[in-house]
């Protein structure tokens, strides 16, 4: 199994942010020398749940900071971006990180985000597909282009420079729907799975994904989905459940209450992918105990066929201290078990 990290940067009441992003920036520098195999930033808006509002601003510093591991962004919230500037952003720091640039993509479920931006939840899907139809062409243009679409128009973009990785960073898309899945078997590109959701979930999905590889002549989902899962290991399983479950249980609660509209909205809202709609199995969501507990928790997504799992380790009300040393000790005692 791979192992890496979902950073959000929170901002909890009475907290500094300077503080919070230096946090977060050192934690992910610990698990490059710890040889965890990725960091992944969110982006959110307008919220003390995340205060990541430029994913690529500090993946770009952590790819002056670390020498190996790979950046991820989990996700690049499309329609919030022009299509252009997105690709020319990405592929500066695909060359800054010397090709270890990947682009999680997604269309945002928080209505606080949208609504602050002045755009309609409803309208995500069709921004969503204008933006990664000209992401796409802008990675790969062999001359300028003009696009004159719904939300975008351009006359002759010629964005530069072009990635590193070629044709483009690798791509993976946050879903669970089949048309989703199908989608990425299509394209080539991974599958970033939400947290909170039990192993049943988890397993159902990873064999829905490969039922879409397999039709276009793919065997296996290895090395094609990304699980994140929240993660607190220590010494002890009372230690750790008592740390990181009150934690991360008041950060479900308030991703469910940024997200949430203040009125019914058209179309629907995006699923929340912190959503547990059974808190008594908020358990079977996280990787938290001692190290044979999160070990066990570990095989039991393994046999899900997860074989990418990045953690959720920073979370308000979490002690900077605290984090380190339970990716300290995981590392040590736990990603031993599960190399290749």
């Amino acid at each position: 199994m791979r192992f890496g990290l979902f950073q959000t940067a929170q901002w909890p009441e009475g907290t500094d942010q300077h503080e919070q992003y230096h946090n977060a920036i050192e934690q992910s520098v610990l698990a490059d020398e710890l040889g965890y195999d990725a960091v992944w930033m969110t982006e959110h808006h307008f919220t003390r749940h995340s205060i990541t509002s430029d994913s690529l601003a500090l993946l770009s510093h952590l790819a002056a900071r670390t020498e190996r591991i790979r950046l991820g962004t989990a996700v690049s919230v499309l329609p919030f971006h022009d299509p252009v500037r997105l690709a020319e952003s990405t592929a500066l720091v695909d060359h800054l990180s010397e090709g270890r640039l990947d682009v999680g993509i997604g269309r945002g479920y928080q209505w606080s985000e949208y609504h602050g931006f002045g755009l309609r939840l409803d309208e995500g899907s069709d921004r969503f597909e204008e933006v990664l139809d000209v992401l796409l062409r802008s990675w790969q243009a062999n001359e300028p282009f003009a696009h004159d679409g719904k939300y975008f128009r351009y006359d002759a973009a010629f964005p530069q420079p072009r990635p590193l990785q070629q044709p483009h960073p690798p791509l993976w898309y946050a879903t669970g729907s089949d048309a989703g899945l199908r989608r990425c078997a299509e394209n080539g590109w991974g599958v970033m799975l939400p947290q909170a959701t039990p192993p049943s979930t988890v397993a159902d999905t990873i064999q829905r994904f490969g039922t879409q590889l397999q039709a276009v002549g793919i065997p296996s989902t290895a090395g094609r989905t990304v699980l994140a899962r929240g993660m607190y290991c220590a010494p002890t399983d009372d230690e750790a459940v008592d740390t990181y479950v009150p934690a991360y249980r008041d950060t479900l609660q308030l991703a469910a209450q940024v997200s949430a509209p203040p009125t019914p909205v058209d179309g629907g809202a995006p699923r929340n992918p912190f959503q547990v709609d059974d808190p008594s199995a908020l358990r079977d969501g996280i990787v938290c105990g001692n190290p044979d507990s999160c070990a066990a928790a570990l095989q039991t997504l393994a046999d899900a066929g997860a074989d990418y799992v990045i953690f959720f380790v920073n979370l308000g009300g979490m002690q900077h201290d605290a984090v380190m040393q339970s990716l300290r000790l995981f590392a040590d005692e736990v990603m031993p078990r599960f190399a290749s």
